[in-house]
């Protein structure tokens, strides 16, 4: 796994086998499980705070 950045505190509306729904203050958007970084305390369902990512997919998505 590469490096984890925070993208701030975030809660899941929703989750498939694939990616979560999340929400927080840059609103809501689909986030690839594949690209949550272990250090995200994001990761599934009825989950809340810290949404740790791939720094990779942050750059490709503006986040960075």
């Amino acid at each position: 796994m590469g490096e984890g950045v925070s993208l701030g505190k975030f809660c899941v509306l929703r989750e498939t086998a694939k990616s979560l729904k999340v929400k927080g203050t840059d609103g809501i958007f689909w986030v690839p499980k594949s690209v949550i970084h272990d250090d995200s305390e994001v990761y599934k369902t009825e989950t809340s705070g810290d949404l740790v990512v791939e720094e990779w997919w942050a750059i490709r998505n503006d986040f960075l």
